[in-house]
């Protein structure tokens, strides 16, 4: 407690006398703290909008692979019935984050939801490629089936020119039609069977199976041309081949 003197004491009686008043001095108090600021940086504010671009973008992408999974007749039932389980976990998800990342009010908030948009769901690295390889693939695996069902037709129109000219070279392009058409029937399989088994959480090991996986279509739509060409060469020998 701090002393007062009489000196003081005499000053406040005086003062009393007098009729002035003194105001109180509070010796123990601190002064007033100033208002803390509660408004967002600017950087902040820009960062949030970032993310929130972000997401609404890849709710967006979401939307378009649910809309070409549906539209997919060529999927099985079980490979479509999966894509759509698993696109429905990542909307979920997004649209969580969509609804939360607005009423962030830190930077750790907002790094926690850019990683669990990230890494939590891999929109655009694994289930864009998955789904656009998965349809592609079963495109090609009706294709493949629908061609070899013509198979007995041009082993006909084949037989028919024995003895003739063109017999020979009409034989090995069915050879060949016959040989290619096997080939991919099973190996388009197994691309599915691939393709299907990746998971967000594989990323960022399963990219290079993608790519991978991309070229064995690309290997298999140019297999089905040749194919087609084989089979119109036979038609050409026989007179059946109309080009359509």
């Amino acid at each position: 407690m701090r002393n007062i003197t009489t000196r003081s004491i005499a000053v406040a009686v005086l003062a009393a006398a007098m009729g002035i008043s003194i105001p109180a001095v509070a010796y123990a108090s601190s002064p007033p703290s100033p208002a803390t600021s509660t408004t967002p940086s600017a950087s902040f504010l820009t960062a949030q909008k970032a993310l929130e671009v972000q997401l609404a973008n890849r709710a967006t992408q979401l939307l378009h692979l649910v809309a070409d999974v549906t539209a997919a007749t060529s999927l099985s039932t079980s490979a479509s019935t999966t894509l759509q389980a698993r696109l429905s976990t990542e909307g979920s998800s997004i649209n969580s984050l969509v609804a939360k990342v607005p009423t962030d009010t830190t930077r750790a908030q907002l790094n926690t939801d850019r990683s669990a948009m990230l890494k939590d769901n891999r929109v655009y690295a694994v289930m864009s490629p998955q789904v656009f390889e998965m349809i592609e693939a079963s495109v090609i695996a009706n294709q493949v089936t629908t061609m070899q069902a013509n198979e007995a037709t041009l082993q006909s129109e084949v037989t028919s020119l024995l003895g003739l000219p063109g017999y020979k070279n009409a034989l090995n392009h069915y050879d060949n039609y016959v040989a290619r058409l096997s080939n991919w029937s099973t190996r388009i399989l197994n691309v599915q069977s691939i393709v299907l088994a990746q998971t967000p959480q594989g990323f960022p090991g399963n990219t290079k199976t993608f790519v991978s996986e991309n070229h064995e279509i690309l290997d298999a739509n140019i297999a089905l041309a040749y194919a087609a060409y084989d089979a119109s060469i036979i038609g050409l020998a026989t007179g059946g081949y109309t080009g359509a």
